[in-house]
């Protein structure tokens, strides 16, 4: 259900194939091209392939698809981060990163896709992040009988899913197992030891005040940085809470993830912070934490990325 929520804040906030024909290709490419040509040409010819996306539903390939429309910003950046962004024919507005994505064509919100458009487009797959296939746009494009594949990467083991499943979805296997190798690599070289004082409030909206549990990547991402979440034994992954609770619970610092480049939202975010929890350590001591929500929010090859920024946001406000 947050899934949803987060995509339209950002508008703004898991297949086993064998691959031995591939393994040939493969071979002969890296013999015959030079560096640039591979990352180009490293494609294999799917045949009569299925793969379980995330509402457990078998999809059938007979092909590589050639025109994939994106209709969320995380898979939208998967895609490019794979090298597989010329069989990316259309995008969502919300998929802003990288830059070249906006040149896709754009076919509406999350909310309110454009249909029409995404049906001029041709494509032989769409790729959508929702909860399950009752979500009300999953049903309206199968309706249309267009071919769906459903990725909800909730945590950092379902991006991995997601960056393999395209990976092999796309043909781009070995881009597919360089970005799995800096996931599972990248996050041992982040120091996570844990130090006091690193109690913390995760605000994932204000208006509503809504929070996240453990479950979820943005937990991950928060916990690599050194912080310990309060409200990580909550069952639901997005839980609302009050301001009662969170000064009840005084977190050492709060993170907030927002439009950063937006100074005047900022600002008004500071007040209301400060008007609310300003009985809270984080807000007395200064230990407030603004991040890009684009960032945060997107669970995608970024995630080290994001730890990475807050981590040293945190020890900035350390010094």
């Amino acid at each position: 259900m947050l899934n949803k929520f987060i995509v339209s804040k950002i508008l703004s906030v898991h297949l086993i194939v064998s691959y031995f024909s591939l393994c040939f290709i493969l071979c002969l490419i890296l013999f015959s091209c030079s560096d640039s040509a591979k990352i180009q040409h490293q494609t294999s010819n799917i045949k009569d392939t299925q793969i379980t996306d995330d509402a457990n539903i078998q999809v059938r390939f007979d092909s590589i698809p050639k025109r994939i429309v994106s209709l969320a910003p995380n898979i939208t950046e998967t895609i490019y981060a794979l090298h597989a962004d010329s069989q990316l024919v259309g995008v969502s507005e919300f998929c802003t990163y990288p830059p070249e994505a906006k040149s896709k064509a754009n076919t509406g919100s999350y909310l309110s896709p454009d249909y029409e458009k995404i049906v001029s487009l041709n494509p032989d797959l769409v790729l959508i992040n929702v909860e399950n296939t009752s979500n009300p746009t999953y049903q309206s494009l199968k309706n249309l009988g267009l071919k769906l594949f459903l990725s909800n990467a909730r945590d950092i083991n379902g991006i991995r899913k997601m960056v393999s499943d395209l990976g092999n979805i796309t043909g781009k296997v070995s881009s597919a197992d360089s970005i799995l190798n800096i996931l599972d690599n990248g996050s041992e070289t982040i120091d996570t030891a844990k130090k006091p004082d690193m109690n913390s409030l995760i605000i994932i909206s204000i208006n509503p005040l809504m929070t996240t549990n453990g479950k979820t990547f943005i937990n991950e991402i928060t916990g690599m940085a050194g912080l310990t979440n309060i409200y990580s034994n909550e069952i639901i992954d997005y839980p609302s809470v009050s301001f009662e609770d969170v000064l009840k619970n005084n977190p050492d610092w709060i993170v907030f993830p927002a439009d950063t480049l937006n100074t005047a939202q900022l600002i008004n975010y500071r007040k209301e912070l400060v008007s609310k929890l300003g009985e809270t350590n984080a807000v007395k001591n200064d230990k407030v934490i603004f991040i890009d929500e684009n960032i945060m929010f997107r669970p995608g090859p970024r995630v080290l990325d994001a730890a990475k920024l807050l981590k040293q946001k945190i020890s900035d406000l350390s010094d």
